[in-house]
């Protein structure tokens, strides 16, 4: 096993990381809320449940495998797709949803797959951004430690949100813009790593990662932009809906 060591300079990097950390688990609890909101009260809880645990397993998975992810980008293709699919599908559906005569949502096993396979995008997703800014193998601890606080701060956030969702209803729609750009960032790291391990260009060009300046300056605007939006249209009724997935 790898020496582990320790420096006054972790300690920034640690608590950026934190930082990181709970941005990603905010958006991961969130999606959670709204992927088992359709879902009868109780079998809401339970759901979450299921994907809480699939979460701090498939973040324990990809630490003890984060040097390998890092380099697998059709990996990291699939996790792309898939993020950025969410958003199109809800997009879609809610464009349509009028046509329908009600809203419609997967039996309680087909939300849980879908929950963890959002899981397994957003472990790789986390990882990936711990792995970016530690890369010296001595320093897998705050890896660790990175992936542990998200956990911790995903199992309080997801409750809180599932409430949140029912005050607020149009946050779903802040969640899953979110999600595709998480979804974005993770084509082009997927595109960045496939340029440099097969040597082939994409349109002949090489493909860089995107820009953490530009990633989180986006994703604050739609933050901000998403939030006053959503708080704005507070207490949309909600339970009608609910009734609708219990008949």
């Amino acid at each position: 096993m790898i020496e582990q060591t320790f420096s006054t300079g972790d300690i920034g990097i640690v608590l950026f990381l934190v930082l990181l950390e709970g941005l990603l688990s905010a958006d991961n609890a969130l999606v959670l809320a709204i992927m088992v909101r359709h879902l009868p009260r109780p079998l809401q809880k339970k759901a979450l449940l299921y994907g809480l645990g699939g979460a701090f397993v498939f973040r324990l998975i990809a630490i003890l495998l984060a040097q390998w992810i890092i380099q697998l980008w059709w990996a990291q293709a699939i996790g792309a797709a898939y993020l950025i699919y969410l958003p199109l599908k809800h997009f879609v559906v809610h464009s349509t949803k009028h046509l329908e005569g009600k809203k419609k949502g997967g039996g309680f096993w087909q939300t849980v797959v879908a929950v963890e396979i959002a899981d397994i995008a957003f472990a790789v997703d986390s990882v990936l951004v711990a792995v970016g800014l530690v890369k010296q193998p001595d320093k897998l601890w705050v890896i660790y430690f990175g992936a542990i606080i998200g956990v911790i701060l995903l199992r309080f956030a997801a409750g809180i949100f599932v409430g949140m969702l029912e005050r607020y209803p149009k946050l779903d729609h802040l969640a899953y813009v979110i999600v595709g750009w998480v979804g974005v960032k993770l084509a082009f790291m997927a595109a960045h790593n496939f340029t440099g391990a097969t040597k082939q260009l994409i349109l002949g060009q090489h493909i860089h990662e995107l820009n953490p300046a530009v990633f989180w300056s986006v994703l604050g605007l739609i933050c901000l932009v998403g939030g006053i939006v959503a708080f704005r249209d507070p207490n949309r009724p909600t339970a009608p809906e609910q009734q609708d997935s219990t008949d």
